[in-house]
Formats: C-alpha cells, structure tokens, sequence
C-alpha cells in the first residue's frame, strides 16, 4: 500500500511529465497527396493517378477507400464535367503507419469524356483533382 503522503508527489510527478512529454492529440485525418500532375490531357488519352497517404498522427491509422473527383480546371470553359476518373472509389483497407509518405496508391484514371471532344478549351488543360479517403 501506498502510503498517504506519497500520493502528491505522484500526482506531481504525472503533471510534470504531461507538461514535458505532452499530452497526445486526438487522431487527425490522414493526407493524400498525388505524385505529378495531369495536364496536356487531349481526347483519347487516359492517365494513371497515382501518389501516397500521409499519416501526421503518432499511431498507425487505417483507411478503407479512396475516392477521386475532378472539381476544376485551369481553363474556365473547361469545367470538371467533361473529365471522368475511373476506379474510384478505390478500395486500399490498409494501414498506414505514421509519417509522409508511408503508403503509396495507383489505380485511378483520368481521361476527357467523349463529349470534350468539340470543347477545344479542354484540350491540354491541367485538372484539379480532390481525393477523400473513408
């Protein structure tokens, strides 16, 4: 048993040692960021996505989908309608350790849909593409 005088120098010693060590924040969201960009996309061409999951967090987390959506372009007269990603959502069910770059994807395609085909302005635009994971 401890005794009854010791137990302010515990509680001392753990505040102490939250104050020095920090206390752990909640989990935060893990990050996808694509490796390379996609422009200079012309009627036809389809294009792998690919890049790698951040984890800021200090305990390994798991994510089970990724879903991709184009939601802008460099030119205003090409809007994200006539883009379509294919693959998505695409199913990863791992996990990912803490740190940058601790799991990579591939799996996705962008091409321009048929319809992009008499929009002169989509052809060779650079496309905004905004990745959510679940």
């Amino acid at each position: 048993m401890i005794p009854l005088r010791w137990w302010g120098a515990i509680w001392f010693i753990g505040v102490l040692a939250l104050l020095v060590l920090g206390v752990p924040s909640p989990p935060g969201p893990l990050e996808v960021r694509q490796t390379g960009v996609v422009r200079d996309l012309l009627p036809g061409d389809v294009r792998e996505l690919r890049g790698v999951i951040d984890n800021p967090n200090w305990l390994p987390m798991t994510t089970v989908r990724l879903e991709a959506e184009v939601t802008g372009t460099s030119d205003p007269d090409c809007g994200p309608e006539f883009f379509a990603i294919e693959g998505s959502p695409l199913e990863l069910e791992r996990a990912v350790d803490p740190g940058r770059a601790n799991a990579e994807w591939s799996g996705l395609h962008i091409s321009l849909v048929p319809a992009a085909t008499t929009e002169d302005a989509c052809q060779g635009v650079e496309a905004t593409i905004d990745y959510t994971l679940r």
